[in-house]
This record gives C-alpha cells, structure tokens and sequence, in this order.
C-alpha cells in the first residue's frame, strides 16, 4: 500500500499528536521523505515521540523504516524537482525539465492507486443512476472533456460548472439522489464550493468519487472511492497532466463496462464519418 494512504488510515483513529504528525506528512510528502525526525518534529509542531507512534500506528517499525518507504515512493518525484531547482537557479527552464515533472507526475498515477482502485470507481459510475461531474479552477476544462467523451455513450451525465457559476451549479445539483454519483476533480488550490458540494451529495444520497492529487487533499473525508492524480509544476499551483490521465482512464473503463458501447460506438462513427477525411487532398 502507497506510505501515503497507510498514514491516512492510521491518523482516522489516533490521538491528536499523532495526527498533527500524519496531517503534516500528508501535506508535505518531499519534504517528509527528506528530513530527520527532529527537522519532521519541529516542522509538524510534534514531539519526535508523536513522529515514532506515528510511524507504528502506520505499520512500521519506527521512522527509519516510515521515511524510507516515503523515499522509495516519492524518489521519482523528487530527483526531478531537484533538477528542475537547479535549472531554475542557472535561470533557464527548458523543455525537457517541464517534461520530466509531468512524467513524474504520470508516473505517480501507478505508485498512487491500484487497479483494484480503478475498478471500483469504474463500478461505482457504471452502476449510477446520473452522473454528475464538477470541476472547478484548473479542473474545469478536464471536467468539460470528462463529460463530453461519456456522454458520446450515455445520456446520464451532467456538467456541473459549465456555465453561470457557483449559483447555477448548486442549482443544477439540487437534483441529485441516491443512486446517483458525483465526481469531484480538485487539486490545489483547492476550492471550498466543491468541498461544500460533495458534502451536500452525501447528504442526498449518492456516492462520492474524489478525483485529487493526495491523501491529504480536504474532499478525502467525504469521498465513498478516490483516484490521485500527482499535480507538481514548477510555475504554477498544479498541473492537470495526471489528472487528465485518471479521467481518460476511468471513462474508458465505464465505457467498457456497458453492453451497448459497441452498438453507440458504431452509430456514433456512422453519424461523423461522412465528415471525416482520409486524404491530404483538400479541394480547392
């Protein structure tokens, strides 16, 4: 099990030292795979005791054992950021530093989640009555192509924020009920309207499937399934680049659950294919 995911369950039923521990480690993953215990206790606001009952209470032996499981699942994501550091310091950024934090961050996908994982959010949507999808900031245009390429197989999708803001997506949310699922896709910084939203969906009913990038992330306590989506950029407060992977991902599983993807794959492809070209002819 990802390091990450053992804190998150340890820290459900810890005392408070404890947790602020965990809460702080969640936070802060790099630099926790990085630091002693002393710097972890001052940084956390801990006792570098609280630090040891916390690496137990996740099934460790004792820090030693936490921070090098830490190392090893966030090594990837680490030496390129420290690389990308330098180039910056040299005051050069170049393309294939770019390149190598987004492919840490799609390589995250796989540390972070499990196929076990994958299925069941699969299930959950397949298997809902209505599904509806919020995305909010950076999200929201990964959760417009969400939307469009499962609604090309089912009607039962809506976007919540694709128009008239904060009101209008409360609005069009107020229909939701049991047997019906929300995903919610929220990374840094994260917004408090869909925090609100998913709370609300719980209260009505239906399941919640958090798509973020950690454990740590706020929407995780009112999550019934999760996929994460590591979102580290160097200029900007996320990237979306993992998150479009999970989201291509588990439509592509929904779809692939459903009897009738063939049969609406086939008229969809009848429907465009007379606008479709396969010549590099253009007449004039």
């Amino acid at each position: 099990m990802d390091p990450l995911l053992k804190i998150r369950q340890a820290i459900d039923s810890a005392p408070p030292a404890v947790v602020t521990v965990g809460e702080w480690i969640l936070r802060h993953p790099t630099q926790a795979a990085t630091l002693g215990i002393e710097e972890m206790a001052a940084q956390s606001g801990a006792s570098t005791a609280s630090v040891n009952r916390l690496a137990r209470a996740a099934g460790y032996a004792g820090f030693i054992a936490l921070k090098a499981d830490l190392l090893k699942g966030l090594r990837d994501a680490v030496d390129p950021l420290q690389k990308l550091r330098g180039e910056q310091n040299k005051g050069v950024a170049t393309l294939a530093s770019y390149m190598s934090v987004a492919l840490s961050n799609l390589e995250g996908v796989g540390r972070a989640n499990t196929e076990k994982a994958l299925a069941e959010a699969a299930d959950l949507l397949a298997g809902a009555g209505r599904i509806y999808v919020l995305g909010m900031g950076i999200t929201a245009n990964v959760a417009g192509w969400f939307v469009d390429t499962l609604s090309s197989y089912t009607g039962n999708v809506v976007n919540l924020a694709h128009s008239g803001g904060t009101e209008r997506c409360a609005a069009r949310l107020s229909r939701i009920t049991k047997g019906d699922a929300l995903v919610v896709l929220t990374l840094p910084r994260y917004s408090k309207d869909a925090l609100t939203m998913a709370i609300y969906a719980k209260q009505r009913g239906a399941k919640v499937l958090a798509v973020t990038d950690s454990p740590a992330a706020p929407i995780m306590s009112h999550a019934n399934k999760s996929l994460f989506a590591p979102c580290v950029h160097s200029v900007f407060s996320a990237s979306y680049v993992a998150v479009q992977l999970i989201c291509e991902a588990l439509v592509a599983e929904v779809v692939r659950r459903d009897p009738e993807s063939i049969r609406v794959a086939t008229e969809l492809t009848d429907a465009v294919l007379s606008r479709l070209t396969f010549s590099s002819y253009t007449p004039k």
